[in-house]
This record gives C-alpha cells, sequence and structure tokens, in this order.
C-alpha cells in the first residue's frame, strides 16, 4: 500500500502595509477638488451637449413641441445619462491608469490593490457604485489604525498616503 503524503495546510499571511491609509479629513479634501474638476467638466459637456441639441434643430432631425425651446431637449433622460458617462469616465480613467485623480495628487493619496497594483475596470466601478457620493467615506471614522471606506471594502482595494518623494514619482511618471 502507498504511503499517503501529509499535506501541509496553507496558510495566509497578512499583507505588510509599507504606506499609512488615507483618513477621513483627506479623502474629503481630495474629493472637494474632485468635485470642482468635475464640475468644469460638466459645464464643458453641458456645452456639447447643448450643441448637439441645437445642431439637431438646425438638421430637422429633431423637432420641438410648440412653446418649447432648444433645452427642452436637454431634460430627458439621455442628456442625463451623457453627464453620468463624463463623471464615471472621469473616475475610471484616473484610478485605472494612474491610481490618483487630480485631488488625489494634490492631497498625496494613491487608490491601489494590495500588491500596490492599478485597480481594474470593474473595481472602479464597484467604488463609484458603493461610494454613495462621498458617503462611504465615514465608515474611515471607525477604524483608526487601517481607516477604510465603504468602496474601498467592496471593492477591494486601498487608498494610501503617499510620501513626498513617491508623489513627485507618479507625477514623472
Amino acid at each position: 500500500m502507498a504511503k499517503r503524503k501529509t499535506v501541509q495546510p496553507f496558510q495566509v499571511t497578512p499583507p505588510v502595509h509599507s504606506h499609512p491609509s488615507a483618513g477621513l479629513l483627506r479623502r474629503l479634501g481630495a474629493l472637494l477638488y474632485d468635485y470642482l474638476v468635475v464640475i468644469s467638466l460638466l459645464v464643458i459637456a453641458g456645452f456639447i451637449g447643448m450643441g448637439i441639441a441645437q445642431l439637431l434643430l438646425v438638421t430637422g432631425l429633431v423637432t420641438l413641441p410648440e412653446g418649447k425651446d432648444v433645452s427642452w431637449l436637454l431634460t430627458g433622460p439621455l442628456y442625463s445619462a451623457w453627464l453620468a458617462l463624463v463623471i464615471f469616465g472621469f473616475y475610471i480613467w484616473f484610478w485605472t491608469r494612474a491610481g490618483q485623480t487630480i485631488g488625489m495628487r494634490a492631497w498625496r493619496l494613491r487608490i491601489q490593490n494590495v500588491d500596490g497594483s492599478n485597480i481594474r475596470i470593474t473595481q472602479a466601478i464597484i467604488r463609484l457604485a458603493t461610494a454613495a457620493f462621498g458617503l462611504g467615506n465615514l465608515m474611515c471614522l471607525f477604524d483608526r489604525q487601517r481607516p477604510k471606506a465603504f468602496q474601498d471594502i467592496w471593492a477591494e482595494c486601498e487608498v494610501i498616503v503617499l510620501s513626498k518623494q513617491e508623489n513627485l514619482n507618479m507625477l514623472n511618471k
């Protein structure tokens, strides 16, 4: 009869964190900076939407009901979806490419997986869907050692604070 090999149990080692987690105030500061950028992008997207609506009217592809102007075309779900696409595109682009938005760069924050790699598109979408317009960050108040927001837990990622030199290296990539 053959000897049975003993199987060693698989041991999971907890990840070693070389950077501190971002606290609530730092996250809110970066969020405020990002909101200013997003608002400016929405203004530009609004001009583009208004131009397309006017072009559709001039070419005769769309007609308006009596007593309505071109802004009536911008009250539908298509225009709202366009603006949501701009917001989602901003965050997904920056998070998956560099791990930092413009506001996160100013506050020396980086979003990453536990192994240090950039998050995937699906993780970015999960973060946006579970962030509740920034309210998910309030969960940072419950863990002072390694603060994690609601969206960090669901997307299985972390937001860390970079040193000044690391932040400069990220900017120069």
